[in-house]
C-alpha cells in the first residue's frame, strides 16, 4: 500500500515536473483580448466572465500565455480586434471578411443559431429565403451565416440593424420585427435578463437550428506572435478536449454562471 502511494506521488512529481520544463521551453506571453457580454458564454459580471472566457483563459494558461480583457461592446470588440489595437476578440466565427485581418482558432465550443419570434405566431420554412416576406432584426457587427448574408445583400431578406442584442429583442416583442437570429441559450438567458417578465413571455426560440458553427478566438494577424498564440491554443486546446477537461470545465462553469444569475436552465 505505502509502495503504491509512493509510486503514485512519483507519478505525480514526474508529471508536474514536465508541465513546468515544457513551460518553460516556451517564452511566457501576454496578450490583451476584447470581449463582450453574451451571457453565459461571455460576460463582465459573470463568474469567471462567462463559460467562454474561463476555458480561453485556461487553455492560454497552460500554453504559457496570460490573458487580459478588456469590456466592449460586440461590435466595437470585433472591430478593435480587426484594427489591432488589442490583439485579439473573444467568442466569433470565421468567415471570409474576418479572416483578412484575423486568425481562428479551432473551435472552443459549439455555437448553435435559432430564429427567436413571438409566442403563438408561425413562421414554417425550409430554407431562409422562404422567410422572405417577414422582418429581421440583426445585431451591427454579428455574423448570421453565409446564406444570410447573401440573401440579406440580394434584398431578399428584410433585415433591420440594431446597436445590440437586447434591442433586437425588445423590438421583437413589440412587434417591430419578426424574427431574431441568436444562439439558444443565449438568446433565452438574455431575454429573461433584460425584459420584464410581460414582454419576455412573449418570446420564444423555434426548435430547429437554421445555422451551426464553431466559436473561436480571433488575433489579430499583425501580431508579430499571432500565430505562435493560434498554435499553442490550439495544442493545448485539443489535449484538454482529449482528457476531457474542457466539457468538464465547461459544466461547472454553466452550473456557476447559472447559479449566479439565479436563473434555472
Amino acid at each position: 500500500m505505502m509502495i503504491s502511494q509512493m509510486q503514485r506521488w512519483i507519478a505525480g512529481l514526474v508529471t508536474g515536473c514536465a508541465v513546468v520544463v515544457a513551460l518553460a521551453a516556451e517564452a511566457p506571453l501576454t496578450v490583451t483580448l476584447s470581449n463582450q457580454d453574451y451571457a453565459p458564454y461571455m460576460g463582465e459580471k459573470l463568474p469567471y466572465g462567462g463559460i467562454l472566457s474561463r476555458l480561453v483563459s485556461e487553455v492560454f494558461r497552460r500554453g504559457n500565455v496570460k490573458v487580459r480583457y478588456n469590456w466592449y461592446p460586440n461590435n466595437r470588440a470585433i472591430q478593435l480586434a480587426r484594427s489591432g489595437q488589442v490583439d485579439g476578440s473573444v467568442g466569433w466565427t470565421p468567415n471570409e471578411d474576418r479572416q483578412r485581418d484575423l486568425l481562428f482558432s479551432e473551435q472552443v465550443v459549439p455555437f448553435n443559431m435559432v430564429l427567436f419570434q413571438r409566442i403563438g405566431e408561425h413562421y414554417p420554412w425550409q430554407t431562409l429565403a422562404d422567410l422572405a416576406p417577414f422582418r429581421f432584426g440583426i445585431t451591427a457587427g454579428n455574423f448570421y451565416s453565409d446564406t444570410f448574408t447573401r440573401l440579406q445583400d440580394k434584398g431578399v431578406l428584410k433585415v433591420e440593424v440594431a446597436g445590440d442584442d437586447v434591442t433586437n429583442l425588445r423590438k421583437l416583442a413589440a412587434g417591430r420585427i419578426d424574427l431574431f437570429p441568436m444562439e439558444t441559450e443565449s438568446g433565452m438567458l438574455t431575454t429573461r435578463l433584460n425584459l420584464p417578465p410581460s414582454l419576455a413571455s412573449r418570446i420564444i426560440p423555434q426548435t430547429r437550428e437554421y445555422w451551426s458553427t464553431p466559436l473561436c478566438i480571433a488575433i489579430w494577424k499583425g501580431h508579430p506572435k499571432a500565430e505562435e498564440l493560434v498554435r499553442r491554443f490550439n495544442r493545448e486546446l485539443h489535449k484538454m478536449k482529449e482528457t476531457g477537461e474542457l466539457e468538464l470545465l465547461v459544466t461547472q462553469t454553466r452550473h456557476a454562471v447559472f447559479a449566479r444569475l439565479d436563473v434555472r436552465r
